[in-house]
Protein backbone atom coordinates (compact mmCIF):
# COMPACT_ATOMS: atom_id res chain seq x y z
CA UNK A 1 0.00 0.00 0.00
CA UNK A 2 1.30 3.13 -1.04
CA UNK A 3 -0.09 6.74 0.80
CA UNK A 4 0.30 9.99 -0.80
CA UNK A 5 0.34 12.61 2.18
CA UNK A 6 -0.46 16.10 0.71
CA UNK A 7 0.40 19.30 2.91
CA UNK A 8 1.17 22.83 2.69
CA UNK A 9 4.30 23.58 2.56
CA UNK A 10 4.46 26.86 5.54
CA UNK A 11 2.33 24.66 7.52
CA UNK A 12 5.87 22.82 9.93
CA UNK A 13 3.09 21.26 12.28
CA UNK A 14 1.13 18.99 9.45
CA UNK A 15 5.14 18.12 8.39
CA UNK A 16 6.50 17.37 11.35
CA UNK A 17 2.74 15.01 12.60
CA UNK A 18 3.60 13.32 8.69
CA UNK A 19 7.27 12.68 9.46
CA UNK A 20 6.47 10.93 12.73
CA UNK A 21 3.42 9.38 11.54
CA UNK A 22 5.82 7.98 8.40
CA UNK A 23 8.72 7.35 10.63
CA UNK A 24 6.27 4.99 13.02
CA UNK A 25 4.82 3.01 10.00
CA UNK A 26 7.77 2.33 8.94
CA UNK A 27 8.93 0.60 12.31
CA UNK A 28 5.28 -1.17 12.15
CA UNK A 29 6.97 -2.31 8.74
CA UNK A 30 10.16 -3.84 9.91
CA UNK A 31 8.61 -4.95 13.14
CA UNK A 32 5.85 -7.02 11.07
CA UNK A 33 8.67 -8.11 8.27
CA UNK A 34 6.08 -6.89 5.87
CA UNK A 35 6.95 -4.39 4.16
CA UNK A 36 3.27 -3.60 3.72
CA UNK A 37 3.59 0.28 3.74
CA UNK A 38 5.20 3.43 2.17
CA UNK A 39 4.57 6.71 2.98
CA UNK A 40 5.47 9.56 0.43
CA UNK A 41 4.96 13.32 1.17
CA UNK A 42 4.53 16.39 -1.24
CA UNK A 43 3.42 19.89 -0.53
CA UNK A 44 3.13 20.65 -4.13
CA UNK A 45 0.59 20.36 -6.76
CA UNK A 46 3.36 19.75 -9.36
CA UNK A 47 5.14 17.40 -7.11
CA UNK A 48 2.25 15.58 -5.88
CA UNK A 49 1.14 14.85 -9.38
CA UNK A 50 4.67 13.37 -10.91
CA UNK A 51 4.27 11.03 -8.09
CA UNK A 52 0.70 9.55 -9.02
CA UNK A 53 2.29 9.69 -12.23
CA UNK A 54 5.47 7.24 -11.76
CA UNK A 55 3.83 5.24 -9.58
CA UNK A 56 1.06 3.63 -8.27
CA UNK A 57 -0.76 5.56 -5.10
CA UNK A 58 -3.36 3.92 -3.07
CA UNK A 59 -4.28 6.70 -0.99
CA UNK A 60 -3.74 10.50 -1.33
CA UNK A 61 -3.77 11.91 2.58
CA UNK A 62 -4.93 15.49 2.54
CA UNK A 63 -3.95 17.02 5.52
CA UNK A 64 -5.47 20.97 5.97
CA UNK A 65 -8.15 22.56 3.98
CA UNK A 66 -8.84 25.29 1.94
CA UNK A 67 -5.70 24.73 -0.49
CA UNK A 68 -6.84 25.65 -4.36
CA UNK A 69 -4.87 22.92 -5.12
CA UNK A 70 -6.47 20.28 -3.20
CA UNK A 71 -9.37 20.14 -6.26
CA UNK A 72 -6.83 19.47 -8.89
CA UNK A 73 -5.50 16.73 -7.08
CA UNK A 74 -8.40 15.19 -5.91
CA UNK A 75 -9.99 15.31 -9.53
CA UNK A 76 -6.84 13.57 -11.11
CA UNK A 77 -7.28 11.08 -8.14
CA UNK A 78 -10.53 10.22 -8.55
CA UNK A 79 -9.54 9.46 -12.84
CA UNK A 80 -6.47 7.63 -11.79
CA UNK A 81 -8.58 5.46 -8.83
CA UNK A 82 -6.74 6.75 -5.87
CA UNK A 83 -8.84 6.91 -2.42
CA UNK A 84 -8.69 10.16 -0.86
CA UNK A 85 -8.57 10.66 3.36
CA UNK A 86 -8.76 13.97 4.66
CA UNK A 87 -7.13 14.95 8.17
CA UNK A 88 -8.85 18.71 8.80
CA UNK A 89 -6.12 19.45 12.32
CA UNK A 90 -9.13 21.57 13.03
CA UNK A 91 -9.22 23.63 9.56
CA UNK A 92 -13.39 22.82 9.29
CA UNK A 93 -13.90 23.75 13.10
CA UNK A 94 -16.83 26.68 13.43
CA UNK A 95 -14.57 29.45 14.45
CA UNK A 96 -11.84 29.13 11.31
CA UNK A 97 -14.89 28.74 8.61
CA UNK A 98 -16.38 32.22 10.89
CA UNK A 99 -13.38 34.04 9.90
CA UNK A 100 -13.52 35.82 6.78
CA UNK A 101 -16.35 33.77 6.02
CA UNK A 102 -18.18 35.31 2.84
CA UNK A 103 -14.42 36.56 1.47
CA UNK A 104 -12.49 33.54 1.82
CA UNK A 105 -14.17 30.27 3.20
CA UNK A 106 -17.97 30.74 1.62
CA UNK A 107 -16.60 30.69 -1.71
CA UNK A 108 -14.28 27.94 -0.87
CA UNK A 109 -17.15 25.80 0.49
CA UNK A 110 -19.33 25.91 -2.50
CA UNK A 111 -16.51 25.63 -4.93
CA UNK A 112 -14.57 22.03 -3.34
CA UNK A 113 -13.97 22.12 0.06
CA UNK A 114 -17.72 20.41 0.69
CA UNK A 115 -17.30 18.47 -2.14
CA UNK A 116 -13.84 17.06 -1.16
CA UNK A 117 -14.60 16.07 2.46
CA UNK A 118 -17.95 14.37 0.77
CA UNK A 119 -16.19 12.14 -1.67
CA UNK A 120 -13.35 11.13 0.76
CA UNK A 121 -13.51 7.99 2.50
CA UNK A 122 -12.82 8.59 5.78
CA UNK A 123 -12.08 12.30 7.81
CA UNK A 124 -9.25 11.59 10.25
CA UNK A 125 -10.23 13.67 13.12
CA UNK A 126 -7.88 14.31 16.63
CA UNK A 127 -10.10 14.25 19.51
CA UNK A 128 -13.62 13.98 20.37
CA UNK A 129 -14.31 17.73 20.15
CA UNK A 130 -13.35 18.10 16.83
CA UNK A 131 -15.84 15.10 15.74
CA UNK A 132 -18.54 16.85 16.96
CA UNK A 133 -17.54 19.54 14.91
CA UNK A 134 -17.65 17.15 12.06
CA UNK A 135 -20.95 15.38 12.93
CA UNK A 136 -22.81 19.07 13.23
CA UNK A 137 -20.92 19.44 9.88
CA UNK A 138 -22.44 16.59 8.03
CA UNK A 139 -20.54 16.67 5.06
CA UNK A 140 -19.10 13.14 5.74
CA UNK A 141 -20.23 10.60 8.44
CA UNK A 142 -17.42 8.26 8.05
CA UNK A 143 -15.64 10.07 11.11
CA UNK A 144 -12.49 8.04 12.28
CA UNK A 145 -10.42 9.59 15.74
CA UNK A 146 -6.58 9.38 15.89
CA UNK A 147 -4.74 11.32 18.75
CA UNK A 148 -2.39 13.51 17.83
CA UNK A 149 1.03 12.25 20.07
CA UNK A 150 2.23 15.77 19.12
CA UNK A 151 0.04 17.34 21.68
CA UNK A 152 -1.60 14.62 24.21
CA UNK A 153 0.19 12.01 25.81
CA UNK A 154 -2.99 9.72 25.89
CA UNK A 155 -1.70 7.81 22.86
CA UNK A 156 2.13 7.06 21.34
CA UNK A 157 3.77 7.67 18.14
CA UNK A 158 3.30 3.62 17.52
CA UNK A 159 -0.40 3.29 18.86
CA UNK A 160 -0.99 6.76 16.67
CA UNK A 161 0.53 4.53 13.22
CA UNK A 162 -1.15 1.73 14.38
CA UNK A 163 -4.60 3.32 14.31
CA UNK A 164 -4.01 5.13 11.00
CA UNK A 165 -3.00 1.64 9.44
CA UNK A 166 -6.37 0.38 10.65
CA UNK A 167 -7.98 3.03 8.97
CA UNK A 168 -5.75 3.08 5.74
CA UNK A 169 -6.56 -1.24 5.78
CA UNK A 170 -10.10 -0.01 6.40
CA UNK A 171 -10.07 2.20 3.20
CA UNK A 172 -8.88 -0.62 0.85
CA UNK A 173 -11.02 -3.00 1.97
CA UNK A 174 -13.76 -0.84 0.38
CA UNK A 175 -15.78 -1.53 -2.39
CA UNK A 176 -13.31 -4.03 -3.71
CA UNK A 177 -15.07 -4.57 -6.56
CA UNK A 178 -13.93 -1.29 -8.35
CA UNK A 179 -10.22 -2.18 -7.22
CA UNK A 180 -10.35 -5.52 -9.38
CA UNK A 181 -8.19 -5.28 -12.64
CA UNK A 182 -9.83 -6.43 -16.20
CA UNK A 183 -8.46 -10.09 -16.00
CA UNK A 184 -9.20 -10.41 -11.95
CA UNK A 185 -13.05 -8.88 -13.26
CA UNK A 186 -13.05 -11.80 -15.78
CA UNK A 187 -11.78 -14.40 -13.21
CA UNK A 188 -14.49 -13.50 -11.00
CA UNK A 189 -16.66 -14.07 -13.15
CA UNK A 190 -15.70 -17.66 -14.31
CA UNK A 191 -15.83 -17.98 -10.28
CA UNK A 192 -19.24 -17.41 -10.46
CA UNK A 193 -19.59 -19.33 -13.54
CA UNK A 194 -17.92 -22.89 -11.27
CA UNK A 195 -19.80 -21.79 -8.63
CA UNK A 196 -23.45 -21.82 -9.97
CA UNK A 197 -22.95 -24.86 -12.69
CA UNK A 198 -20.88 -26.73 -9.69
CA UNK A 199 -19.03 -28.76 -12.38
CA UNK A 200 -15.06 -27.43 -13.84
CA UNK A 201 -15.60 -28.79 -17.18
CA UNK A 202 -17.76 -25.87 -17.96
CA UNK A 203 -14.98 -23.55 -17.21
CA UNK A 204 -12.62 -23.09 -20.24
CA UNK A 205 -8.81 -23.77 -20.55
CA UNK A 206 -8.39 -19.49 -20.09
CA UNK A 207 -11.39 -19.53 -17.12
CA UNK A 208 -9.46 -22.36 -15.31
CA UNK A 209 -5.91 -20.39 -15.71
CA UNK A 210 -7.97 -16.43 -14.90
CA UNK A 211 -8.51 -18.26 -11.51
CA UNK A 212 -4.99 -20.02 -10.81
CA UNK A 213 -3.61 -16.47 -11.33
CA UNK A 214 -5.09 -14.10 -9.05
CA UNK A 215 -2.99 -13.14 -6.22
CA UNK A 216 -3.81 -13.69 -2.56
CA UNK A 217 -4.81 -9.35 -2.83
CA UNK A 218 -6.94 -10.34 -5.31
CA UNK A 219 -8.51 -13.47 -3.52
CA UNK A 220 -9.25 -10.67 -0.28
CA UNK A 221 -10.82 -8.32 -2.42
CA UNK A 222 -13.05 -11.08 -3.90
CA UNK A 223 -14.28 -12.51 -1.00
CA UNK A 224 -15.01 -9.25 1.07
CA UNK A 225 -17.84 -8.03 -2.07
CA UNK A 226 -19.04 -11.43 -1.75
CA UNK A 227 -19.68 -11.74 1.82
CA UNK A 228 -21.39 -7.89 1.88
CA UNK A 229 -23.23 -8.83 -1.68
CA UNK A 230 -24.50 -12.25 -0.47
CA UNK A 231 -22.95 -14.99 -2.61
CA UNK A 232 -20.19 -16.13 -0.29
CA UNK A 233 -21.61 -19.50 -0.83
CA UNK A 234 -21.80 -19.43 -4.39
CA UNK A 235 -17.68 -18.55 -4.32
CA UNK A 236 -17.22 -21.15 -1.32
CA UNK A 237 -19.25 -23.80 -4.05
CA UNK A 238 -16.38 -22.50 -6.64
CA UNK A 239 -13.66 -23.34 -4.50
CA UNK A 240 -14.95 -26.71 -3.97
CA UNK A 241 -15.50 -27.38 -7.66
CA UNK A 242 -11.89 -26.18 -8.59
CA UNK A 243 -10.27 -27.79 -5.83
CA UNK A 244 -9.15 -24.69 -4.85
CA UNK A 245 -6.94 -24.33 -1.45
CA UNK A 246 -5.63 -21.14 -0.10
CA UNK A 247 -4.99 -18.84 2.72
CA UNK A 248 -8.57 -18.70 4.65
CA UNK A 249 -10.16 -15.16 4.23
CA UNK A 250 -12.46 -14.31 7.00
CA UNK A 251 -14.62 -10.81 5.41
CA UNK A 252 -16.75 -10.81 8.19
CA UNK A 253 -13.88 -10.08 10.12
CA UNK A 254 -12.50 -7.40 8.28
CA UNK A 255 -13.34 -4.09 8.45
CA UNK A 256 -14.94 -1.94 5.68
CA UNK A 257 -16.97 1.12 5.03
CA UNK A 258 -20.31 0.34 3.69
CA UNK A 259 -23.47 2.68 2.11
CA UNK A 260 -25.61 3.93 4.44
CA UNK A 261 -27.98 1.22 5.83
CA UNK A 262 -31.03 2.52 3.10
CA UNK A 263 -28.83 1.37 0.52
CA UNK A 264 -27.08 -1.96 1.74
CA UNK A 265 -27.94 -5.26 0.49
CA UNK A 266 -31.25 -4.34 -0.84
CA UNK A 267 -32.38 -2.31 2.48
CA UNK A 268 -34.20 0.40 0.58
CA UNK A 269 -36.98 2.62 1.81
CA UNK A 270 -39.29 0.30 -0.48
CA UNK A 271 -39.58 -3.25 0.09
CA UNK A 272 -39.35 -5.84 -3.03
CA UNK A 273 -41.07 -8.79 -4.01
CA UNK A 274 -37.75 -11.29 -3.55
CA UNK A 275 -36.89 -13.42 -6.50
CA UNK A 276 -39.35 -16.63 -6.63
CA UNK A 277 -38.14 -20.36 -7.33
CA UNK A 278 -38.70 -21.32 -10.67
CA UNK A 279 -40.32 -24.51 -10.73
CA UNK A 280 -42.13 -26.87 -13.65
CA UNK A 281 -45.49 -26.90 -14.50
CA UNK A 282 -47.24 -30.34 -14.57
CA UNK A 283 -45.37 -31.07 -17.79
CA UNK A 284 -42.23 -30.19 -17.11
CA UNK A 285 -41.60 -26.98 -18.06
CA UNK A 286 -40.03 -23.45 -15.95
CA UNK A 287 -41.50 -21.30 -19.01
CA UNK A 288 -44.92 -19.68 -17.10
CA UNK A 289 -42.42 -19.55 -13.56
CA UNK A 290 -39.23 -18.04 -15.67
CA UNK A 291 -41.42 -14.96 -16.74
CA UNK A 292 -42.89 -14.19 -13.27
CA UNK A 293 -38.90 -13.98 -12.29
CA UNK A 294 -38.24 -11.78 -15.26
CA UNK A 295 -41.28 -9.62 -14.44
CA UNK A 296 -39.71 -9.08 -10.59
CA UNK A 297 -36.16 -8.84 -11.77
CA UNK A 298 -37.23 -5.89 -13.89
CA UNK A 299 -38.87 -4.51 -10.50
CA UNK A 300 -35.78 -4.40 -8.70
CA UNK A 301 -33.61 -2.95 -11.93
CA UNK A 302 -36.98 -0.51 -12.14
CA UNK A 303 -35.81 0.67 -8.80
CA UNK A 304 -32.36 0.71 -8.98
CA UNK A 305 -32.31 -2.17 -7.10
CA UNK A 306 -30.54 -4.99 -9.06
CA UNK A 307 -28.09 -6.95 -7.30
CA UNK A 308 -25.11 -9.24 -8.36
CA UNK A 309 -26.70 -11.72 -5.82
CA UNK A 310 -29.71 -11.35 -8.55
CA UNK A 311 -27.77 -12.48 -11.29
CA UNK A 312 -26.25 -15.12 -9.60
CA UNK A 313 -29.43 -16.39 -8.54
CA UNK A 314 -31.11 -15.30 -11.77
CA UNK A 315 -27.96 -17.70 -14.05
CA UNK A 316 -28.87 -20.49 -11.88
CA UNK A 317 -32.39 -20.30 -12.28
CA UNK A 318 -31.72 -20.14 -16.12
CA UNK A 319 -29.28 -22.87 -16.39
CA UNK A 320 -31.48 -25.51 -14.57
CA UNK A 321 -34.80 -24.45 -16.13
CA UNK A 322 -36.69 -26.35 -19.50
CA UNK A 323 -37.72 -23.30 -21.57
CA UNK A 324 -40.57 -23.03 -24.28
CA UNK A 325 -38.47 -20.65 -25.97
CA UNK A 326 -40.97 -19.21 -28.39
CA UNK A 327 -43.69 -18.72 -25.63
CA UNK A 328 -41.47 -17.44 -23.37
CA UNK A 329 -40.36 -15.00 -26.18
CA UNK A 330 -43.88 -14.15 -27.20
CA UNK A 331 -44.57 -13.46 -23.15
CA UNK A 332 -41.79 -10.88 -22.57
CA UNK A 333 -42.71 -9.27 -25.89
CA UNK A 334 -46.52 -8.48 -24.48
CA UNK A 335 -44.80 -7.93 -21.19
CA UNK A 336 -42.55 -5.06 -22.81
CA UNK A 337 -39.43 -6.75 -21.33
CA UNK A 338 -38.01 -8.38 -24.75
CA UNK A 339 -35.13 -5.12 -24.43
CA UNK A 340 -34.82 -6.10 -20.82
CA UNK A 341 -34.13 -9.93 -21.11
CA UNK A 342 -31.62 -9.06 -23.97
CA UNK A 343 -29.56 -6.50 -21.31
CA UNK A 344 -29.84 -9.29 -18.51
CA UNK A 345 -28.64 -11.75 -20.77
CA UNK A 346 -25.84 -9.62 -21.55
CA UNK A 347 -24.92 -9.05 -17.88
CA UNK A 348 -24.80 -12.56 -17.29
CA UNK A 349 -22.24 -13.11 -20.13
CA UNK A 350 -20.43 -10.61 -18.42
CA UNK A 351 -20.86 -11.23 -14.77
CA UNK A 352 -21.11 -14.97 -14.16
CA UNK A 353 -19.57 -16.30 -17.67
CA UNK A 354 -22.76 -17.73 -19.31
CA UNK A 355 -22.71 -19.31 -22.39
CA UNK A 356 -25.21 -18.51 -25.20
CA UNK A 357 -26.48 -21.73 -25.53
CA UNK A 358 -28.41 -21.46 -22.16
CA UNK A 359 -29.80 -17.47 -23.46
CA UNK A 360 -33.03 -16.58 -23.93
CA UNK A 361 -32.91 -13.43 -26.08
CA UNK A 362 -29.58 -12.42 -28.27
CA UNK A 363 -27.51 -10.40 -25.86
CA UNK A 364 -27.50 -6.38 -26.52
CA UNK A 365 -24.52 -4.66 -25.26
CA UNK A 366 -26.41 -1.04 -25.07
CA UNK A 367 -26.98 2.14 -22.73
CA UNK A 368 -29.80 0.37 -20.82
CA UNK A 369 -27.17 -2.36 -20.51
CA UNK A 370 -24.37 -0.25 -19.29
CA UNK A 371 -26.99 1.14 -16.79
CA UNK A 372 -27.95 -2.21 -15.13
CA UNK A 373 -24.03 -2.72 -15.18
CA UNK A 374 -23.38 0.54 -13.11
CA UNK A 375 -26.29 -0.65 -10.38
CA UNK A 376 -24.47 -3.63 -10.13
CA UNK A 377 -20.62 -2.35 -9.87
CA UNK A 378 -22.08 0.48 -7.76
CA UNK A 379 -24.02 -1.82 -5.15
CA UNK A 380 -21.26 -1.34 -2.05
CA UNK A 381 -20.36 2.24 -3.60
CA UNK A 382 -19.55 4.89 -0.54
CA UNK A 383 -18.94 8.02 -2.23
Amino acid sequence: MRILHYYTASDKISHEYIDILSKAMTELNYLSGDGCIENVSASSLHEALKLINLSNVDIIHLHGCWRDSDFMLVRKAKKSGTRIIVSPHGQLEPWVINTDYWKKHFPRIIVYQKKIVRDSFAVVVMGRMEEECMKRLGWNVRIEVVKNSMITDTITEKEMAIRMLYIYNKVMDSHTLSLLNGDERNAFAALLKAGVTHDQRWLTDDEKASVSSLSPLAWRRIKIHAFHTSISDTIADAEATLNISHAEIKPEAIPCYLPLADKHRGLFTKELKPLPAVIADDKGYHTDSLCKFMKILQKHAATGQLTLKDIVETAKQMRRALIDEMAFSEEMKIKGLDDFVSSIMQILSDYTSMEEGFMLAPPKNNSHTKKLASMIDNELQII
